[in-house]
C-alpha cells in the first residue's frame, strides 16, 4: 500500500468512526490519570518518609553539594530539588516500579530509564567516619571502585581526598549525572565512571565498595565471579551491605542466592563488620 493510499485509509476511517477518534485523542489524559492513581497507591505506605538533607561542604577545596549539582544539573529550583529528596512523593522509586506494567518490570531496563532514583539516591551520604574506617583504613591512598555508586557522593568525597576513583551505574542519568559532577568540582582524570558494559583493569582496586547494590543483582553470582573479583587487587577489601529482603518496601530486591557461602568458598572471609551490617571482605 503506497503513503497516498494509507493516508486516503486513515481519513476515511476518522470520517466513518468519529467517535473512536475522539476516544482516541482523550487516551493519553486517560493513560496519565490512570499513572497518577497507581503512583498515588504505590506511595502511600511510605507517605511519612522524611529525609534529612545533606548539607554543603568543602573537602579539600573541592565542594560536595549534591542538591546544588541536582539543581545546576536539571534546571529545577533548588527548592524543588530540596522537596523531591526529602519527601519523595512526586518521585518514588518503588510508585514508580508498582506504576510499571508488570510485563515491562526487568530489571536491567528499569534501572536504565529509572528517573526517581537520581533523586531517591541523592540524600545516602555516608558519615566520615563510616568512610575513614570502612574505605580509607583499608587502602590509605588507595584505588577504589563504587559498584552501583548512584549519584556518585562517596566517589567524589574519595577522589576529594586524593584517591584514584572508578564508578560504575546502570542507570543512565545517574552515571551522567556522575560525570557532570566531576567535570564541575574535579580534577580531569581524578574520578572515572564506567558503564556495565565497560571492561575494568585486573587486580588493580584496592577496595571495591557495593552498598545497597547486590541485592538488586539478578545474576549475582556471575557478576562477582566474571567482575568484582578479578578487579580486586591482591591484598584487597570488598565492603559491602547487601540486605537481599524482598518485600512491599523493596520489590525490586533479590533473595540471597548462597552470597555469604560463595564468598568462603573463594577465599575471603569477613575481617570488619559494623552495627549496621556493613562487612568488610579479605582473603586471609
Amino acid at each position: 500500500m503506497t503513503f497516498r493510499e494509507k493516508l486516503a485509509q486513515q481519513l476515511e476511517w476518522r470520517v466513518r468512526y468519529p467517535s473512536r477518534v475522539r476516544r482516541d485523542r482523550h487516551a493519553p489524559d486517560l493513560a496519565a490519570r490512570a499513572y497518577r492513581v497507581a503512583d498515588r497507591l504505590a506511595y502511600a505506605p511510605f507517605a511519612d518518609e522524611l529525609f534529612e538533607l545533606p548539607a554543603p561542604r568543602e573537602l579539600n577545596g573541592v565542594t560536595l553539594d549534591v542538591l546544588g549539582d541536582l539543581a545546576a544539573y536539571t534546571g529545577m529550583s533548588l527548592a524543588q530539588v530540596e522537596e523531591l529528596v526529602r519527601r519523595r512523593e512526586k518521585l518514588s522509586f518503588r510508585a514508580e516500579w508498582y506504576a510499571t506494567p508488570e510485563e515491562l518490570r526487568q530489571d536491567r531496563w528499569f534501572y536504565l530509564s529509572s528517573k526517581t532514583y537520581l533523586f531517591g539516591n541523592a540524600a545516602h551520604v555516608l558519615a566520615d567516619a563510616w568512610i575513614e574506617r570502612f574505605v580509607r583504613s583499608k587502602a590509605p591512598g588507595g584505588a577504589v571502585w563504587e559498584f552501583g555508586g548512584g549519584t556518585g557522593n562517596l566517589a567524589i568525597h574519595l577522589a576529594a581526598l586524593g584517591h584514584e576513583v572508578a564508578l560504575t551505574e546502570l542507570n543512565a542519568l545517574q552515571r551522567d549525572f556522575v560525570r557532570f559532577r566531576a567535570h564541575t568540582h574535579l580534577p580531569q582524570g581524578r574520578l572515572t565512571t564506567w558503564a556495565p558494559w565497560d571492561t575494568l583493569p585486573r587486580e588493580h582496586y584496592d577496595v571495591v565498595v557495593a552498598l545497597d547494590v547486590f541485592e538488586h543483582v539478578p545474576d549475582l553470582r556471575a557478576v562477582l565471579d566474571d567482575q568484582i573479583l578479578p578487579a580486586l587487587a591482591p591484598g584487597g577489601f570488598l565492603v559491602e551491605n547487601s540486605p537481599f529482603a524482598v518485600n512491599v518496601a523493596n520489590p525490586m530486591h533479590h533473595t540471597d542466592f548462597g552470597f555469604d557461602a560463595h564468598l568462603a568458598a573463594v577465599g575471603l572471609s569477613v575481617v570488619d563488620e559494623g552495627e549496621d551490617k556493613t562487612r568488610v571482605w579479605a582473603r586471609m
